[in-house]
């Protein structure tokens, strides 16, 4: 699972790292895959320079996995990759169009659907016809994951209009279970036909003892969460009242038109934060400005505030900070060992936001490869194993 010589690969699709499996962005979350139903026979769409597969291997030690792309030289750059540096993670590369491989192709236990047209989404996303295709593909009993691009948790992207709007009014009717885990600006989308009382399979080569040993103590950790964060994913569905999508015209898809759409959103968002930064008694003059995520004595009181309503827009601060991390920007480190050091009160007061938030932020934090290390991850790492532990 890790590269015996040094390995540090960060494109606008994919980021890779010899020293680890779990690097804290969206393709760490396919792991999930293998811990929802059987995984014997996995399908990925979409291989990109292979940001999916260890994740997958993570759960799925001995899983057969064909890997899609239409881009031959991307194909071939990435087998010869992962034969350099990952040679025990085995796939078969196949050169097609995702749209069209599944009609032929037989089941699989997991269809992974992580297709992009460049930064956009290929029409046939956001139609009808393709799920139809993926449904008839799976296994009885698989199990689908989709990574949808769009909208960031804190600006309500089940909302029209949106990629992810479209998605859920399409996805809904085809899967009785269809539920969501939310990084930054990408959900990652399970769907089952398992009830929503049954428990979640799983498959005997995703025992969590198997897939465990030999990971570091971060990979160990994210693992962890992984299973918690199943547990506590929230339905990926078009909120009620919200109108029907009437196609596919209006759908913002490009980097442009959603950044367009996230500022039109933007104030209302704001509006709202400043509310509860009133209702808690703290300065409502930084709401809006880089000041709000510097200072926890009003970020944190806010953020708890809105998490304690419930409100969407308690994702902002964990997504600022993990996202500016990302950026190269170590600033709002505060926020992941303020996590850290209240995982444990976080987990009685406000369990589902830690879970589906705060926690997974924090450790996409600790986990990204171009930043130092955190004094704060080791303490972090300890209240990840005590919360998922105690669940």
């Amino acid at each position: 699972m890790y590269s015996t010589t040094p390995l540090l690969l960060s494109t606008s699709a994919t980021l890779l790292s010899g020293d680890r499996v779990f690097v804290g962005n969206q393709p760490d979350d396919f792991a999930i895959g293998p811990l929802a139903g059987p995984a014997d026979r996995i399908c990925v769409l979409g291989l990109g320079y292979g940001g999916s597969l260890r994740p997958l291997r993570a759960t799925a030690p001995g899983s057969a996995i064909t890997a899609v792309d239409l881009d031959p030289d991307m194909a071939g750059v990435t087998g010869a990759l992962f034969r350099q540096h990952f040679p025990a993670v085995g796939f078969d590369a196949v050169v097609a169009d995702a749209a069209a491989f599944l009609d032929g192709s037989g089941r699989y236990d997991l269809v992974v659907i992580d297709v992009y047209a460049g930064e956009s989404y290929p029409a046939f996303i956001l139609q009808e016809p393709f799920w139809q295709r993926v449904r008839r593909a799976l296994a009885p009993g698989g199990t689908a994951l989709l990574n949808a691009w769009g909208l960031p948790a804190h600006l309500e992207p089940l909302l029209p209009p949106s990629p992810q709007h479209r998605l859920a009014s399409l996805l809904a009717p085809l899967w009785p279970d269809a539920r969501y885990l939310s990084c930054r600006r990408n959900m990652t989308v399970v769907l089952r036909d398992a009830s929503d009382a049954a428990p979640p399979p799983q498959a005997p080569s995703a025992s969590p003892s198997a897939s465990a040993d030999g990971l570091t103590p971060t990979d160990q950790a994210v693992l962890a969460l992984q299973r918690l964060r199943l547990a506590h994913a929230e339905e990926f569905r078009v909120p009620a009242g919200s109108p029907a999508p009437t196609g596919t015209e209006d759908v913002p898809v490009t980097p442009e038109q959603l950044d367009a759409e996230m500022a039109r959103r933007w104030p209302a968002m704001l509006a709202e934060v400043r509310t509860h930064a009133e209702a808690v008694g703290v300065d409502t003059s930084v709401i809006g400005t880089r000041e709000f995520y510097t200072r926890p004595d009003v970020a944190v009181p806010v953020t708890l505030e809105l998490a304690r309503r419930g409100r969407p827009a308690a994702a902002l601060l964990p997504n600022v900070a993990a996202s500016l991390t990302f950026a190269g920007d170590t600033s709002l480190g505060w926020f992941g060992e303020w996590v850290a050091n209240e995982a444990e009160s976080l987990a009685a007061e406000h369990p589902g936001w830690l879970v589906r938030t705060a926690l997974p932020q924090a450790l996409s934090m600790a986990a990204n490869p171009l930043v130092p290390a955190w004094s704060w991850t080791d303490p972090l790492l300890k209240r990840v194993a005590s919360v998922t532990a105690g669940s």
